[in-house]
């Protein structure tokens, strides 16, 4: 019977905490998902399209619903996206996108993130209430080089864009 062994195994951690194998099996895992979806693997049953028509980018529905009520919505909801398992992406590019899907799959920036451009990154950011991403931009990404273009972007009255503009502040 396996229920004392499990038993055991919980105790062993003391407080109830994810031991670090478990963390670095879910990094394995997740890793591998991203890779299916960047690579349009079939195992990612949703594909994206672009302002172009190109879909060159994956995603996995449960992974898309668990990281974004945005997501959510559009999938338990009977749209057409629901069903055909297309979804619009309008306005970023697929690098900007690649990166999005990065964070939603990690929970942190990467080797995509370093094709992106930062501005449409907090806009899907937004949509998705990824404020993690947002963040991060704003606490990392702005320096002596973004400083002008990230002030410009936060002046676009749309959105929350108060980061940006504190952390341009702080910098300046």
């Amino acid at each position: 019977e396996l229920r004392k062994a499990v038993e055991r195994s919980l105790l062993k951690r003391g407080d109830g905490g994810v031991a670090k194998e478990e963390v670095c099996l879910l990094r394995r895992h997740a890793e591998g998902m991203l890779e299916q979806a960047l690579s349009c693997s079939r195992q990612a049953d949703v594909e994206f399209e672009f302002d172009d028509g190109a879909r060159r980018v994956k995603g996995h529905r449960g992974v898309l619903c668990c990281g974004s009520e945005e997501f959510r919505g559009t999938f338990q909801s009977g749209m057409r996206e629901d069903s055909s398992g297309v979804v619009p992406v309008r306005g970023v590019s697929v690098a900007s996108f690649k990166a999005f899907l990065e964070w939603m799959y990690l929970g942190r920036a990467g080797e995509e993130c370093k094709m992106a451009d930062g501005r449409e990154l907090w806009v899907l950011s937004e949509r998705h209430g990824l404020h993690e991403v947002q963040r991060w931009l704003s606490e990392e990404c702005v320096d002596d080089e973004t400083l002008c273009a990230a002030y410009e972007f936060a002046l676009i009255p749309e959105g929350e864009r108060r980061g940006i503009v504190e952390a341009c502040e702080r910098h300046a």
